[in-house]
């Protein structure tokens, strides 16, 4: 498949695709062989760049594939590397471009591994350097900007792919969990009404009381987001060999209770059961503000 990638090609378009495929030109040892088949105004770059994907493919240097494929055929390179992909998320303090993070977790040689900030968040730049490539969803807009930026990086030291396009280009739209949703793929019942902004408050109270609960938590969701990437890519490129049970193994344990140790504070919950909702406990918590206005209450109550 990553082989009929020619929309990369100098002076080809969607056009000028289809009059190749009517020719019998599909794949890149097509253009070798039948050269003289090639529109006269291309033949001579569509060879070159044909023999330069060759050679990167047989070297196995998928930054060659990332870097100038054209956006719609990106989902082959993730098809093809499948079994070398590790797959990435972040969680951060808020919603804005800059916001700083605080959990990453990465599925890499078939585990998942986490990194928290003030506790270990520097050892995600020793596992890139042993990724090929690096698969996120909307990374290219958020989680890599922030890597890089929280690392002091000027670029990945590896391949990336954005499964938010290569989604896109086969017709599935929205966010990660309604693509998951879509395609079937269902998470465990604690995480289904999770998102993004209870990451934000399960890390306030994280550090700000100590609820290793909301600490748990936040890093099951983190992986549970990045399980579904995994899931949504070998479902993309055929490869449902493995269960989806299988994979949602991995995640870490759901926590049970958690004390929440607060003075001073009459509004926060003092305890917390495996059957009440984190959503709704975080909600009387800090009420229904933006982000920016939760971490402004957070400071008010840790001052």
């Amino acid at each position: 498949m990553i082989t009929e990638a020619l929309l990369h090609c100098a002076g080809v378009g969607p056009k000028r695709l289809a009059q190749l495929h009517a020719h019998g030109i599909r794949t890149w040892i097509d253009v070798l062989n039948q050269p003289n088949g090639l529109p006269k105004a291309l033949g001579r770059a569509l060879i070159s760049e044909s023999q330069r994907c060759l050679t990167a493919l047989d070297a196995g240097e998928i930054q060659y594939f990332t870097s100038r494929f054209a956006s719609q055929d990106k989902w082959r390179i993730l098809t093809h590397y499948l079994d070398q992909a590790s797959f990435f998320d972040i969680e951060t303090v808020g919603l804005e471009h800059d916001a700083a993070i605080t959990v990453i977790s990465c599925w890499h040689r078939g585990s998942l591994h986490h990194f928290v900030e003030h506790e270990n968040l520097d050892e995600f730049l020793e596992l890139l350097d042993d990724i090929q490539l690096l698969v996120s969803f909307n990374g290219s807009s958020f989680d890599v900007p922030r890597v890089l930026d929280t690392f002091h990086i000027p670029e990945l030291p590896c391949a990336h792919v954005d499964m938010r396009w290569t989604c896109f280009h086969q017709g599935l739209t929205g966010g990660l969990k309604e693509i998951g949703q879509g395609a079937g793929i269902v998470r465990p019942r604690d995480l289904q009404s999770a998102d993004g902004e209870l990451a934000v408050r399960l890390w306030s109270a994280w550090r700000s009381f100590q609820d290793h609960a909301a600490r748990e938590l936040l890093i099951r969701y983190c992986a549970s987001d990045v399980l579904m990437l995994v899931m949504l890519a070998r479902q993309q490129a055929g490869r449902q060999d493995v269960p989806h049970d299988t994979l949602w193994a991995q995640l870490p344990e759901a926590p049970v209770s958690e004390l929440i140790t607060a003075p001073h504070s009459d509004d926060i919950p003092t305890h917390r059961s495996a059957n009440q909702s984190f959503g709704a406990a975080f909600e009387s918590m800090f009420g229904a503000g933006s982000p920016q206005r939760l971490r402004a209450r957070r400071t008010k109550l840790v001052v």
